[in-house]
This record gives C-alpha cells, sequence and structure tokens, in this order.
C-alpha cells in the first residue's frame, strides 16, 4: 500500500472517530437527563449508571485515540507549565466517582499539598484516567494515588488491590506494545498512549517513561509515571 493511501486512511480514521466521539457525547447527555428522571426505578438507574460508566470509558478511548493521531502527525504542541500536583490527583478522583461507588472501590490520595512540578496537565490527566478505569476492573476494594520527587524525577504512581499484572505483560520491555487481545478486550492502547506521553516530556537527554510491577497493595498492580 501506498504511502499516500496509509495517509488517507489514517486521515479518514481520525475523521470517524472525531465523528462517532460527538455521537456518543449526544448519547451520554440524554442518559444523564434521564438518571434525573425520579419517576425511573432503581434498576433502570443502575442501568443508566452503567451506560454512563461504559460511555465515558469509550469517550477516554477516542480522547487517547485522537491524541495520538495528532501527536504523532506532528499536529500536537506540548502544553507544558507548573501544575500542583495533589490538584491533578483529586480532579482524576471527582472524575472517576461515578465508577468508584459503582465499583465500590475506595480511592485515596497519598501526595503533598504543595508539590509542584512541569508537565503537560492534560495528556498526564489522560493518563491518570486510563489508568484508574483499568484499576478499576481489577481491584478488591482500594486504589492508592501517590505521588513524589524522588531523584530529579517526579514519580505519580497508582496502585490497586487486584491481582497485579501477569508476567507477559511485566516481562516486557516498556518501549514494547502490549499483547493484543480480542477476546480480553486488551488492546493495548492505554499502555501505548502512556508510553508516547511520558517519553514526550523531556528535559535535556532526559526522557519520561513508565514503570509497571506488582509492588502495589498487598501485591496488586502498581503503575507508575516518571517525569523528569
Amino acid at each position: 500500500m501506498s504511502d499516500k493511501a496509509d495517509i488517507n486512511f489514517n486521515t479518514i480514521m481520525a475523521s470517524s472517530v472525531h465523528d462517532m466521539k460527538n455521537s456518543l457525547s449526544i448519547i451520554l447527555d440524554t442518559a444523564e437527563t434521564l438518571a434525573n428522571d425520579d419517576s425511573l426505578s432503581k434498576a433502570q438507574h443502575k442501568s443508566l449508571d452503567l451506560l454512563h460508566i461504559e460511555g465515558e470509558r469509550l469517550n477516554n478511548t477516542f480522547i487517547q485515540l485522537l491524541a495520538l493521531y495528532r501527536i504523532e502527525n506532528k499536529q500536537y504542541s506540548l502544553n507544558i507549565d507548573s501544575h500542583n500536583i495533589y490538584d491533578c490527583l483529586e480532579e482524576a478522583m471527582f472524575e472517576n466517582e461515578t465508577l468508584l461507588a459503582h465499583h465500590n472501590i475506595e480511592l485515596e490520595i497519598q501526595c503533598e499539598r504543595d508539590l509542584e512540578w512541569f508537565f503537560d496537565r492534560a495528556l498526564i490527566l489522560g493518563i491518570i484516567n486510563t489508568i484508574i478505569n483499568n484499576a478499576l476492573r481489577h481491584a478488591n476494594n482500594k486504589i492508592i494515588l501517590t505521588a513524589n520527587n524522588h531523584e530529579a524525577e517526579m514519580v505519580i504512581s497508582i496502585l490497586d488491590d487486584g491481582p497485579g499484572y501477569p508476567d507477559k505483560i511485566l516481562s516486557r520491555d516498556d518501549t514494547e506494545q502490549s499483547e493484543l487481545s480480542f477476546n480480553s478486550g486488551n488492546t493495548g492502547l492505554g499502555l501505548h498512549f502512556s508510553k508516547v506521553v511520558a517519553e514526550m516530556h523531556n528535559k535535556g537527554e532526559q526522557h519520561g517513561h513508565i514503570e509497571l510491577s506488582n509492588d502495589g497493595i498487598n501485591g496488586g498492580g502498581k503503575f507508575s509515571i516518571h517525569l523528569p
């Protein structure tokens, strides 16, 4: 296939994703309106909650795809500025309140309130929300968000009390994309997006990176993003 055909296909895909995202926004707005209807039964409200949760997960996927398209086509410029880390983690917690309540998961923030760092707030929040969403599917009762300044890097971590990452994921180099699995629904998009965004943050020759381990709560999963 020619480069021209590849470019046209990528452009068509990006345009289609944008259109689907707009349609999804209408669906989510409608679901939110229905959720405010007191005449609906408890079971109906529960179904609407699930619709909202899955819709938001799909919306995050569309955002990642569009961001990756813009990045790879050099249409995205990093918006680096100084941000309060605690405020960012708290914002992520509030954005995921419905998800957390639906799964009966407690989220705790362990971070100094005056901690500041330079990064692209929108992209880093995108990573945090993506990993929280993933952790919710595996955690038993709790997720912890932490951040600390370690050896001239800001390390932001998401820990859960689930079964941890499988060996086949931990044994991969973080430059490799996660295994594609249609049965599990794992496309590797979240980790690929996180890796790309982390590497975009640099200070001289030092680039950001991600790290996966099972050093979470009671041997659960731990995802960390290191920002120079």
